[in-house]
Formats: structure tokens, sequence, C-alpha cells
């Protein structure tokens, strides 16, 4: 069990099916191959949090509550964060912002309604927040979320913004925080290592290394997970090079690495989180990772 004393890092969680993957065109009889299996997926993962008393933000995909109102309810149950992952996993920036409006507030009002608790957070999928995007900001804002989670601080394959501040900040286009995912700086180079594709292919220790760097400056780590990547017997499709890579590499390494990190860190959500910088500011305390 980690100590107490330590500084709590962020877990997130993107509840979604693995054919919602941007980056792999899958034809309806693939796509239904792969899906049904992201309630058991994320039973797994919440049975492990629980075993290490653990926190976490829940990004859930609309698509995904309307189908399996029961996952939210159990996501709720164990008193977890619920956050919303968009609807149907569309690129923000491939949409028109009078779409993006009218389909993130039906979202956010149906998962509210079915987890019953107010949602404040957003991911877009494949941080599709850009320099193209961030007319999303302010329109996030006005629909009632105080936080987004959207904006990878280096470039990754269908979003980033490599010159975004790597720290949780305020942002200037509204009144919204952010808090991008975790990146390292090597030799100038930023990396990511904190989730995804980079946890399945970094070793564990140099990850833990990373966010070890992190916390001893006084910064918290967000990571950032995916259920079906936990999933080692994901039935394998007949497709391409980049697609077979993109959902199958090491998919058998993920739970335990999941597992190790439970135990060699503390993890809350975001909501915690903000809670905490809430009291900070009445008292006239900025936190020194808060830019």
């Amino acid at each position: 069990m980690v100590q107490s004393n330590q500084i709590k890092n962020i877990l997130t969680v993107d509840v979604e099916e693995a054919f919602h993957r941007n980056d792999v065109v899958l034809s309806a009889k693939q796509r239904f191959k792969l899906s049904g299996r992201v309630v058991e997926q994320t039973q797994r993962l919440i049975s492990l949090l629980r075993a290490e008393q653990q926190g976490a933000t829940f990004f859930v995909l609309g698509e995904v509550a309307a189908r399996y109102p029961g996952l939210v309810h159990m996501l709720v149950k164990n008193k977890f964060e619920l956050a919303l992952h968009g609807y149907g996993h569309r690129l923000v920036y491939e949409q028109k912002e009078h779409a993006f409006r009218r389909e993130i507030i039906k979202a956010k009002a149906m998962l509210e309604e079915i987890g019953g608790k107010k949602v404040i957070g957003f991911r877009a999928p494949s941080w599709s927040i850009t320099a193209k995007s961030l007319w999303a900001l302010p329109a996030l804002a006005e629909m009632g979320f105080k936080y987004d989670s959207s904006i990878f601080p280096a470039r990754v394959n269908l979003g980033g913004m490599y010159y975004c501040n790597p720290l949780i900040h305020r942002r200037s286009e509204a009144e919204i925080i952010e808090i991008p995912p975790s990146i390292v700086n090597v030799w100038g180079i930023h990396l990511p290592f904190s989730g995804g594709l980079y946890l399945r292919l970094l070793p564990y220790d140099f990850i833990r290394s990373c966010i070890r760097k992190l916390n001893k400056k006084g910064m918290r780590a967000v990571v950032y997970l995916h259920p079906w990547e936990m999933d080692n017997n994901l039935p394998r499709l007949p497709i391409g090079f980049k697609g077979r890579f993109a959902l199958y590499h090491n998919l058998d390494s993920v739970q335990r690495k999941v597992e190790q990190l439970l135990k060699d860190f503390s993890f809350i959500s975001i909501r915690e989180v903000l809670s905490d910088m809430s009291s900070l500011f009445r008292t006239g305390v900025e936190p020194e990772w808060l830019l």
C-alpha cells in the first residue's frame, strides 16, 4: 500500500469500446466482434482500484452510457467521479461548433440523469482539442464544465498541442481549468509516458521514474487508461499492421503495470484535486504546480 503522505496523483479512465479508436477503420462486422465487452473490462479495473482503495475519474462515452446505464450506476455506487468523453467518439476539430454544442449538451444531460451526479469534466476523443478547435473551450465553459482534459502537450497521432502548458493550468480562452496528461521533458523533447499506447510500449520502471520525478517537484502526474487495454482476450481481427499494433500491442502487460502503479502511487479524481485547489484559493495560497 502507498504511503498516506505521498502526493496524490490523478488517475483518469476513458470508458469506451476498443472499436472506438479513431485511427483504426473497421467494418460494422469487425466493430461488432469487439463490442459488448466494456462492462466486464471496466468491472475488472474497478476491482483493482477498490482493492487498493484508490480513486479515479471516469470519462464515459455517451454512446456507452446510453447502452449500458448499469455501468454508470456501478461507477457512482463505487464513488468514482463521472465525467464526459463526448457521445460518439467524434474528433472535435472535424465538427462545426453548433453541432458540437448540440451533441455535448445532450450527452451531458443524459449522463447526469443516468448517474444522478453533476458532470463538470470533459475529455475530447483522441485529444482532439487542438489549435484548430480551441473554440471548444469557451463552449464547454458555457455548458457548465469546470475543467477540460483534452489538450495533449506533445505531438500525438490525431491531436496534441506541443507548446501547450504541460501542467494543470487555467486557460485564457475561457473560465476553465485544463488537466493535461503528463509528459516528461527528455533532452528538450516532450515525451508522452502516462497512458494509452505509451503505457503499453514503455518499460514500467521508466514510467515509475517519470511519475517520481514529477512528484519530487511537487507536481501531480495525470495518468490515463482505457478499460479495453486490460483485456488480453480482446478478439483478434484480420486487419493491417497499423491497426493490429494500435489495438493489440503489449495488451498482456497492461494489467500488471496498472496493478503496480496502484501499489506504488496514490491516486484520486480530478474533482478531488479541484476541491483542494478551491480550499487553497480561499486562503489566498496559489499552488506551486498551478501556473
